[in-house]
């Protein structure tokens, strides 16, 4: 145990004693194994196997380039896996709410603002082994049941109060690890700890570029799919969707804006499509 804990913090072993536990009772249950395969199928079809590859090119020549100037070393393995599966698979499977370049400069300011100092401050210092395993499930049942709380208004007290209740928790963690780096500060303000602190940053923003470009291909392609079914004058089809490549090309809010204004009446009149495309794709109201 005790190389463990030289590799991993104690929060780090918490959680994956509890992913561990969580998987196991997954696979003893027989319906559950069913719904997990489902999902097992889903996760390594064709479209996810896409990104996964894409993904993976993209990760090797990102760390190689941070290797290049001495940002990254082996040592560096672990940090690199935990922020693989707690930013960067969380950020491709939520690129659903990229409705435009904004959600983008959210995530870069996110990742750089005072609360992420603070969050790292307080990641920092962990309890014993024992209660980071008692305290992680119980915080994790709070934040379930605040989420079904904010799903009706009638539970709006409720949710406020266990609200309340993570804010008191979250403000005592803080002030538990401003003791903890007043008494070994030694500890906390050295190279490493910066190095630590750095690295998920400059990953994250890193990682911005791919999120962009995967985010653009999938709207593109669901798109174009919708255009297919919008009528059977497929020269018509062809023609809107290079004048919207041609216009649109790498910019998602023009590309919103087109989705957004379409409208397949022009499929059927004599509109000159290019400049219905382009006027549509400006930034304003679009006239009729």
């Amino acid at each position: 145990m005790n190389k463990l804990q030289e590799i991993f913090s104690n929060r780090e072993i918490s959680l994956l004693i509890w992913l561990g536990i969580f998987i196991l009772f997954v696979l003893t249950q027989k319906s559950m194994r069913n719904s997990l395969k489902d999902v097992v199928k889903l996760l390594f079809g064709k479209y996810f196997l896409s990104i996964y590859l894409t993904l993976g090119i993209y990760l090797f020549g990102t760390f190689s380039l941070i290797k290049a100037i001495g940002l990254w070393t082996s040592a560096d393995i672990k940090d690199s896996i935990f922020w693989l599966f707690s930013v960067a698979f969380v950020l491709v499977f939520s690129l659903n709410k990229a409705k435009d370049s904004k959600y983008f400069k959210e995530i870069l300011i996110d990742t750089i603002k005072v609360i992420a100092i603070l969050e790292f401050v307080i990641n920092f210092y962990n309890f014993s082994l024992v209660t980071e395993l008692i305290l992680l499930p119980i915080l994790i049942f709070i934040v379930m049941l605040q989420a079904v709380a904010d799903l009706d208004s009638k539970n709006a007290q409720v949710a406020k109060l266990l609200s309340n209740l993570m804010a008191i928790f979250g403000f005592g963690l803080l002030i538990y690890s401003i003791y903890q780096m007043a008494n070994g500060h030694s500890d906390f303000f050295k190279l490493g700890t910066l190095h630590s602190f750095i690295l998920p940053i400059t990953l994250t923003i890193l990682f911005l570029p791919y999120l962009y470009c995967l985010s653009l291909y999938s709207i593109y392609e669901s798109y174009f799919i919708r255009l297919d079914f919008m009528t059977v004058k497929k020269g018509k089809v062809k023609k809107v969707k290079k004048h919207i490549r041609r216009r649109a090309h790498i910019n998602i809010n023009r590309l919103n804006r087109i989705m957004e204004r379409f409208d397949k009446k022009v499929f059927y009149d004599d509109t000159n499509l290019k400049k219905y495309v382009k006027k549509i794709s400006k930034r304003g109201k679009a006239s009729g």
